[in-house]
């Protein structure tokens, strides 16, 4: 399997399909196409947990988003695997959150997911890892928690990665 560039056909010639896949292990190409474009999304970070403590008052950092790449998709057989990265969950009282999984399609670049936020609202820990760039926002949510008992001490769970296909019949 390989990765290449290939001009688009002619949009009087061919209809464009497009799939998203959110969960299973396989795709099945079908009849007659030669080439796939793929959009691949990392799992989103959890963001992390508050105190609880009765006289603390704080929010904890979001959850990075997972990371989006696009590539093409040639030199394949009938089936191809791939994974779904699976959100990070939201961490609890002074915990960070969980990184986001990585979402994989055999023959394209893997995109990573987001890192897990920290239990501190003035962290930098929350814009997913270096060099990630991403259309999507699904970071897990801050917790917020104040001393007179309202909000939420654990931290929102990312959401799931996902990739969508497109090709040309």
């Amino acid at each position: 399997m390989g990765i290449s560039v290939f001009p688009l056909p002619s949009a009087a010639s061919k209809t464009m399909k497009r799939e998203m896949l959110t969960s299973g292990t396989t795709y099945t190409v079908p009849a007659d196409v030669t080439y796939l474009n793929v959009t691949l999304v990392g799992a989103g970070g959890g963001a992390g947990g508050n105190r609880t403590d009765a006289n603390y008052s704080s929010g904890s950092a979001p959850g990075g988003q997972g990371e989006s790449i696009s590539s093409i998709v040639t030199g394949f057989g009938a089936t191809i695997a791939y994974t779904i990265g699976a959100g990070g969950a939201g961490g609890t009282d002074r915990a960070g959150g969980s990184a986001g999984g990585s979402t994989t399609f055999t023959g394209a670049t893997t995109a990573a997911g987001g890192i897990g936020g920290s239990t501190s609202a003035t962290s930098s820990n929350n814009t997913g890892a270096a060099g990630q760039v991403s259309f999507v926002d699904n970071g897990g949510k801050s917790a917020v928690y104040n001393n007179s008992g309202g909000g939420n001490a654990i931290g929102g769970a990312g959401g799931n990665g996902f990739i969508v296909v497109e090709y040309w019949v």
